[in-house]
Order: structure tokens, then sequence, then C-alpha cells
């Protein structure tokens, strides 16, 4: 069983924006990579952007005590210059391993 804090979901982006915005390092399920790309754009309607080539980390959660761990993402607040980070995680493949039943319906 992967030990799992709160995870958002891609659609959920305005309150991840609202966490970054706090300080906090929200953490994304990613069902397929292309959704990375959708979630920065996304933010970036919100005002954030990917802060430089070297800001991915994929090093920073210890990947023993959380296998599904991909990357976290370096971003900039545009209008007040503000370091903030985003966790990508690669999302249940199965029903044991994450959502409950309701989730998938």
């Amino acid at each position: 069983m992967i030990k799992r804090g709160f995870r958002y979901q891609t659609g959920e982006i305005g309150e991840v924006a609202r966490l970054l915005k706090e300080g906090n390092i929200p953490e994304i399920d990613i069902d397929f990579e292309y959704e990375i790309k959708e979630v920065i754009s996304d933010l970036s309607s919100y005002g954030f952007e990917v802060a430089g080539e070297d800001a991915k980390n994929f090093d920073a959660v210890d990947k023993i005590e959380h296998p599904d761990f991909m990357f976290r993402l370096k971003m900039v607040e545009k209008s007040t210059g503000k370091i903030c980070y985003l966790d990508f995680y690669e999302g249940p493949k199965d029903q044991e391993d994450g959502y409950d039943e309701i989730w998938w319906g």
C-alpha cells in the first residue's frame, strides 16, 4: 500500500493555485504525461510560470517511501516573484492502489 497525502486532480487548479500562493506544496496526481503541460498551462492563467530550465527536482521526495513520486516543479508567481513548488505523482493504476470505489463509479 502506498503511503499517500491529500492529492489534487488536474481539474482542481484553482485550489492548487490558492495553496501555491499560501506557500504550501500541493501534490497533484497525473494519469498521463500530457497532463503535466496542461497543469502548467492552467496555472499560467493564475499568474504562475515555470522557474527556468532546471525547475524539475526528481529527488525532492524519498522515492522508497513514495515510489509514485515523479518530480517537484519550481514555479514563480509572476506578480510577486515568489518561488513556490508543486509535486507531481503518478496517479493510482487500480482501485486497490488509490481512489475509493465511489470515484470509479
